[in-house]
């Protein structure tokens, strides 16, 4: 399933308490799967500052729904990698 995120040209991800995280975590992160209420969002945000630039992101989601972030794609990736070089 597709999920919608808001991200600014900083890397800063908007989480469900409308701040802004340098460090989000999948749990604690605003997502959506529907693309017009994170765009109806994205305007909210982008009215209250618009020097932010934020704009949408798509991602996949996991087995619970939560949003795969990139740097949890790493994290796997990283790990992936290391057990291979083990064997």
């Amino acid at each position: 399933m597709k999920l919608y995120i808001l991200k600014t040209r900083n890397n800063l991800v908007l989480n469900k308490n409308c701040e802004w995280s340098g460090e989000p975590h999948r749990d604690t992160v605003f997502f959506t799967e529907h693309r017009d209420i994170a765009l109806n969002q994205l305007i909210e945000v982008n009215a209250k500052d618009t020097d932010l630039r934020v704009y949408m992101v798509e991602c996949d989601s996991d087995a619970k729904g939560r949003p795969i972030l990139e740097a949890d794609e790493v994290l796997a990736e990283n790990k992936e990698s290391n057990q291979s070089n083990v064997a």
